[in-house]
C-alpha cells in the first residue's frame, strides 16, 4: 500500500519538526512549508493526501491555503490548526472546505484520530467517483449491445376530464 502524503503547514519550526516525528511514525510521507505560499509550490509538485496548517502565518494565512490548495488539487483534506481559535474562524474554515479545524494544542491522539478520518473520507470519494464512472462504463456497454434505449417513462395518471364522473 502507498505511503499517503501530509503536508505540514507552520510558520513554527519546533511544530513543524514534532508534527514530522509524529507522522512520520505513523507511517505518512510528510512534507514541509513554513507559510501557505511555500506550501501552494509544493502542492504543485507533489500529489498530495491531506494538508495540516496553521491559520495564522505570515504571507499567506491558512484560509486563503485551503481555497488555492483545493483548486490545484481538489480531492486533498485540510486540516486547519490554531492556537488562536475563534470558533467563527473554524466555521469560516468548515464552509471553505476544510475537513476540519483544531484547537492547539491537541493531543497526539485527537490529531491521529482527525488525519485518519479526514483520509477515510478520502478513499470513500475516491471509490465512489471510480462506481460511478464503472457503472457509466457498464451502461455504455449495455446500450451498444441492445441498440438505441427504449423511451422509459413514468406512469402518470391520466387526467381527469371535465365531463369525467369519477
Amino acid at each position: 500500500m502507498e505511503k499517503k502524503t501530509i503536508l505540514v503547514v507552520d510558520n513554527g519550526e519546533t511544530i513543524r519538526e514534532t508534527l514530522v516525528k509524529i507522522l512520520e511514525r505513523e507511517g505518512y510521507r510528510v512534507l514541509t512549508a513554513e507559510d501557505g505560499q511555500a506550501a501552494l509550490e509544493v502542492l504543485k509538485e507533489n500529489q498530495t493526501n491531506l494538508i495540516l496548517s496553521d491559520v495564522c502565518m505570515p504571507r499567506m494565512d491558512g484560509n486563503k491555503l485551503l481555497k488555492l490548495a483545493k483548486a490545484i488539487q481538489p480531492d486533498v483534506e485540510v486540516i486547519l490548526m490554531t492556537g488562536h481559535g475563534k470558533t467563527e474562524m473554524g466555521l469560516e474554515a468548515l464552509r471553505a472546505g476544510a475537513f476540519d479545524f483544531i484547537q492547539k494544542p491537541f493531543t497526539k491522539l485527537a490529531l491521529n484520530k482527525t488525519i485518519k478520518q479526514a483520509l477515510e473520507k478520502q478513499a470513500m470519494a475516491s471509490e465512489l467517483r471510480f462506481l460511478k464512472e464503472r457503472v457509466r462504463e457498464l451502461l455504455g456497454e449495455i446500450m451498444e449491445l441492445i441498440g438505441e434505449p427504449p423511451v422509459h417513462r413514468m406512469p402518470y395518471p391520466r387526467p381527469l376530464r371535465a365531463d369525467s364522473t369519477h
